[in-house]
């Protein structure tokens, strides 16, 4: 299991590299680290915790989407996901909650929103990790 801090520094690495692959074209290497750092998620209901979930939630939900041929984008155009990455990434490495609210309107269980059951799913397996 990691730590706090070491799950941050691994999804700021991996939003940032994944946004990276997005913009060049190669969608199919999104997400390629995600099951590894889920399975060691610091199971831990912290406060510096939250933004770590919603940044997972997020990630999860761009694989979904790129899974289903940005179909399930929704609100998120495709050029916005590396962008929204990018900001995620950026709030993550400052160590603050994230910003961006459609970010936190469609992956931030906390917020109280009605989010879908893969969303909330995760958020229960990450709790409990």
């Amino acid at each position: 299991m990691l730590t706090i801090a070491e799950t941050r520094e691994q999804l700021v690495e991996n939003l940032r590299r994944d946004a990276t692959m997005h913009e060049a074209g190669r969608h199919d290497e999104i997400g390629r680290r995600f099951d590894s750092l889920e399975h060691a998620f610091p199971s831990t209901d912290a406060p510096a915790a939250a933004a770590l979930r919603v940044a997972m939630i997020f990630w999860d939900g761009w694989i979904d989407a790129r899974n289903h041929g940005w179909q399930l984008g929704g609100t998120i155009p495709l050029a916005d996901w590396p962008v929204l990455a990018r900001a995620v990434a950026e709030d993550l490495a400052a160590e603050r909650s994230i910003a961006d609210e459609r970010v936190c309107a469609r992956f931030d269980v906390a917020a109280g929103r009605r989010l879908g059951e893969r969303a909330l799913a995760l958020d229960v397996r990450l709790r409990a990790a």
